[in-house]
Formats: C-alpha cells, sequence, structure tokens
C-alpha cells in the first residue's frame, strides 16, 4: 500500500505532462506573426541532423506560406564537432529551399534554448517594432518546455511544430520530461 501511496503522485505527474505535452505539439499560432524563432538542435561537422532539418524544412515552408515573416535562426556552435553555428546551418538550408537572405537574422552565439530567446529579444529590440507578434517553432516534442521558457525570458509567443524522427521520440519526450522537472525546480 505504501508503494501506491508513493507512485501516485508520480503516475499523476507523468499523466499531467504527457497531457500538456499532446497539447503543446499541435502548436497553437493562428495567424502569422512578425517573427519567427526557429530554434536550433544538433550540426554535425557543417551538416545539420535530421532533427534540425525537419525543423528546418517546416521552417521554409512556414515562410513561403508567409512572406512578410522575418526569421531568426538560433543557435551558436554546441559541440567539438561542429563547424558551424546552428543559426548558420539553419541560414544555408533555408536560402537553398528558396527564402530570401534578407528575411533571415543570426542569432548564433547561444548554446541553450533560453539563450535563444535572450539573444534574440536583443536582436529583436533593435527592430523598431514594440507590439511584435513572436513564434517560435521547434520540434512537437520541446515547444511545450520552450514556450514556457520564452516566458521565463518576457516573451509572448505562439508556437508552430515541426515534426520529429520517429526514431527519436520516445528519447526526445524522455530528455523533455526530465528537463521539464529540472523547469518546474528552477
Amino acid at each position: 500500500m505504501k508503494i501506491v501511496s508513493l507512485l501516485a503522485p508520480v503516475a499523476v505527474g507523468i499523466a499531467s505532462f504527457a497531457a500538456a505535452e499532446i497539447k503543446a505539439s499541435k502548436g497553437n499560432a493562428t495567424e502569422a506573426p512578425d517573427v519567427l524563432l526557429i530554434l536550433g538542435c544538433r550540426v554535425r561537422g557543417e551538416e545539420p541532423e535530421e532533427t534540425l532539418q525537419m525543423r528546418i524544412d517546416a521552417a521554409a515552408e512556414y515562410l513561403k506560406n508567409n512572406p512578410s515573416v522575418i526569421a531568426i535562426a538560433c543557435g551558436g556552435i554546441v559541440h567539438e564537432d561542429q563547424y558551424k553555428s546552428e543559426a548558420q546551418a539553419i541560414c544555408e538550408s533555408l536560402v537553398a529551399q528558396g527564402v530570401e537572405i534578407e528575411r533571415i537574422i543570426l542569432e548564433d552565439k547561444s548554446t541553450t534554448t533560453q539563450e535563444n530567446f535572450r539573444n534574440a529579444i536583443e536582436i529583436m529590440s533593435k527592430m523598431n517594432d514594440s507590439d511584435m507578434k513572436v513564434a517560435i517553432l521547434s520540434s512537437e516534442h520541446h515547444l511545450l518546455r520552450a514556450s514556457l521558457l520564452a516566458k521565463k525570458c518576457g516573451l509572448k509567443v505562439s508556437t508552430v511544430p515541426a515534426p520529429s524522427p520517429k526514431k527519436l521520440l520516445f528519447k526526445n519526450y524522455a530528455r523533455e520530461f526530465i528537463c521539464f522537472a529540472e523547469f518546474l525546480k528552477g
């Protein structure tokens, strides 16, 4: 009986997290923002890994369908085997897919999602639009935590989902659960 009473809060926590993740994974952007923050992900050498490429592909489609939206490509050099920033990899791939380079701003210093937002806020503060609508584009599994981090940094955002490789979904959601628990502590 004692084990059940200990496991009940854990089960409720996991179920609550799962429900919130399912809702967040669909995104909530109903109208085009002024700025789309494209959150970076792993680059090996000079090539985006599959998860980042899926984000880039979703961003390219979104930007083509919303030609007035400016993109901020986010992410620095995070790993030793990385020879270009996540932001640069995003930019180059978007341009290769037909997005005008004039619509892409690089935020290439950050190494965490929270730094993405802090640095993007600094960039946006120089854009002379105090009522700017902002959306973030990331993998569906990352949208819940990313939107909470954005809010913690003072950004009001809508979200645009990108798919993730199916083979990585369990790993990605497990990682998000652990990070989310840490987020709630801090």
